[in-house]
């Protein structure tokens, strides 16, 4: 009986021990699966999702998830929620946003995320320019240092990184085109493009606003602007309306080329540079377009000017015969009295 007596309470010591263990097990994997879940960084708009991401680099890329709720294709001033962005915007550690859109306040009261570390880039003007997007990455590097503190190297590392590489691809663009000899080429241009396109070496020579907001005088003006035969192009945003520019580039013969400022709008280019680089080529495009067309138009005059030419020698030779015809016979008559 002591033997029976022993083996019960060792047995039941060791499925206590088992127990324990098992426990502890599920504690472990608990605590080892949460130290493994990645930081979510929910922004606005891609291009601040482009920025986000490449200051994280290689070196986080691993420990941060990063998102954005806008489509690449739409303007931050009309865009609509819906409730699968309220899911996506609770689920936030970190929101990046311009700081300006209008319905961000909303959409973080409707998800009950009280929380999140809020990073807006509030009045850096536009990202479009080497120094707007240095100016972007700087701000959300230096949020993104508030809420991990013990990764501020590698973001400021990583900011200045891609600062550079963007103002490089943008030096590149510009000498790309001077050796193209499209420097100093004329263009008309919404506002946002205006800064951008000066230093590509264009000659902005009007620019305006949103279309809705031009008035009948803004109009007129713009149309004498671009009935200068030396305005190559008229250039929107995807992101706004495009009516107004290309019915202008129509009315007076101009190329209309639409570029974007948001990455991904256009499919395959999903990074800033990437974006950047397809806009430099479709102004390249239109600029050598508008040329080959005008040099067509100057040859078809030359001919034209030609055959004029050469139909008006002809009408005066055959007057001129004419007239010695005339002549002749006149002279013919008076021998023959």
């Amino acid at each position: 009986m002591d033997g029976a007596k022993t083996c019960s309470v060792y047995c039941m010591v060791t499925a206590c021990c088992i127990s324990v263990l098992a426990l502890l097990c599920l504690a472990f994997s608990g605590s080892a699966s949460g130290e493994d879940e990645k930081i979510v960084v929910i922004c606005t708009n891609s291009v601040l999702a482009d920025f986000t991401t490449n200051l994280f680099g290689e070196e986080l890329g691993g420990a941060f998830e990063v998102e954005f709720i806008m489509p690449a294709g739409v303007c931050p001033s009309h865009f609509d929620t819906s409730p699968s962005d309220i899911v996506t915007i609770a689920s936030a550690d970190v929101v990046v946003s311009l700081g300006w859109e209008p319905w961000l306040a909303d959409l973080l009261d409707a998800s009950g995320n009280d929380d999140a570390h809020q990073i807006a880039c509030m009045g850096l003007g536009e990202w479009n320019i080497p120094s707007g997007a240095a100016a972007h990455l700087g701000i959300i590097a230096e949020g993104l240092s508030e809420f991990s503190p013990q990764w501020t190297d590698v973001f400021v590392a990583n900011a200045e990184n891609y600062s550079a590489a963007i103002a490089a691809s943008y030096e590149a663009a510009r000498v790309q085109i001077e050796a193209l000899g499209l420097n100093g080429t004329k263009v008309i241009t919404t506002e946002w493009y205006s800064v951008f396109l000066t230093g590509l070496g264009f000659e902005v020579i009007a620019s305006y606003g949103a279309p809705e907001g031009l008035s009948t005088g803004d109009v007129i003006e713009l149309s004498s602007k671009c009935d200068d035969p030396e305005v190559a192009m008229v250039i929107d945003n995807l992101q706004s309306t495009v009516d107004f520019g290309a019915n202008l580039a129509a009315d007076f013969g101009k190329e209309h080329v639409v570029l974007s400022n948001f990455p991904g709008a256009v499919p395959g280019e999903y990074t800033y540079i990437d974006n950047m680089a397809y806009n430099v080529d479709e102004i390249i495009n239109a600029a050598v377009a508008y040329d080959d067309t005008q040099t067509e138009i100057s040859e078809l005059e030359s001919e034209v000017s030609s055959l004029e030419f050469q139909r008006l020698a002809l009408i005066s030779t055959s007057i001129a015969l004419a007239v010695l015809l005339v002549l002749s016979a006149v002279i013919s008559r008076r021998r023959v009295r």
